[in-house]
């Protein structure tokens, strides 16, 4: 009597289409697309179905690169090739040589592609405010940020603009005017250590009696925290600052040097929603303030994978404002809660 035997399922070899780069997570599932970055324990990568996803590298099982990546080990140094990783090993192939690494080791990964648009992240808000009735006003708010982040580097540079006029009083339309930009250059010595290269900043505000404050320095940096959900950095440095007033009682437009401080904090509170507090102060002479503050706080609501709303407080503080000829000084502190809708690119 003839038994009848079950065929077994075997699961197929997949076909790798060199058009794609390929991740597989631990749950077996593939997905095709383009290796972004693997920061902080974190692949960002954009899903040819499903957008721009992050992963929690613990989650990885394999990845294969289409083009060559940027390889930085613990130790600090950089490896290219196209890029394999499986099971527990990291393999990377550069003209015809195989090289095996203990997946332990790795650091980070970014495309060697330096013109790639995989290695930019940019950002915009907007949000307006038109008051009408016994208040007749606008305001409105802009802001910006551009970063590049390389095996070694992160380029970053942000900048915010708050501007609000009075429509219903002609002697003095523009009730404040505030600009800020700031660009910074960071290299990455280790794990836990970075320089800040370059850290530069504009500022100019009405309300403050500074038509433009420009500061340049350098410092040092330090991640005190560096998880998947909690980021924590420390930079402290040198500096030099140049402020130029509107209209001032000595007439002079002073120079100082200046000791930064400052403290970014970055904090994944569920999928969707991210808490920042990001401060800064300068310790300058009297003439140019004394103390400078800067503080930025408050949550971004990602609403898809492009569009989020930002609920965030700022706060511009100078120790020892200057007066304009024939004024009061003006109060030290200048608060603004915004709400804005920002665009992802």
């Amino acid at each position: 009597m003839a038994q009848t035997q079950k065929a077994v399922w075997q699961k197929p070899t997949p076909i790798f289409s060199q058009k794609y780069d390929w991740l597989r997570l631990k749950s077996d599932e593939w997905l095709k697309g383009d290796i972004i970055a693997m920061y902080d324990d974190e692949l960002e990568f954009d899903s040819d179905e499903f957008g721009i996803k992050i992963f929690d590298w613990q989650d990885v099982a394999e990845l294969r690169s289409r083009f060559d990546q940027q390889i930085r080990f613990a130790d600090g140094r950089v490896e290219q090739g196209f890029l394999i990783v499986k099971d527990g090993h990291l393999i990377l192939l550069s003209q015809g040589r195989e090289q095996h690494y203990p997946l332990s080791e790795l650091l980070s990964i970014t495309s060697s592609g330096e013109n790639r648009k995989d290695i930019w992240d940019a950002k915009a808000n907007i949000g307006i405010d038109i008051s009408a009735g016994n208040v007749k006003q606008l305001e409105y708010f802009a802001s910006a940020m551009l970063q590049r982040r390389t095996a070694f580097t992160r380029f970053r540079s942000d900048l915010t603009f708050n501007y609000s006029k009075s429509l219903s009083d002609d002697s003095q339309p523009v009730v404040s005017d505030t600009r800020r930009l700031t660009s910074y250059l960071d290299w990455f010595y280790s794990g836990r250590i970075f320089f800040r290269v370059i850290d530069y900043e504009y500022y100019s505000d009405l309300q403050q009696n500074i038509k433009r404050r420009n500061s340049l320095g350098s410092s040092v940096g330090y991640h005190i925290i560096n998880n998947k959900r909690l980021q924590w950095d420390v930079t402290a440095g040198p500096s030099y600052q140049a402020t130029v007033y509107y209209n001032n009682v000595e007439d002079s437009n002073p120079h100082s040097g200046a000791l930064s401080l400052s403290t970014l904090l970055e904090y994944t509170v569920s999928r969707k929603t991210d808490y920042i507090f990001d401060y800064q102060v300068k310790f300058v002479d009297k003439a140019s303030g004394e103390r400078n503050h800067h503080l930025k706080t408050g949550f971004e609501f990602d609403f898809t994978d492009d569009f989020a709303m930002d609920l965030m407080l700022y706060v511009d503080r100078v120790a020892k404002p200057v007066a304009a000829v024939a004024q009061q000084a003006p109060k030290p502190s200048d608060y603004r809660l915004i709400v804005s809708i920002g665009y992802d690119f």
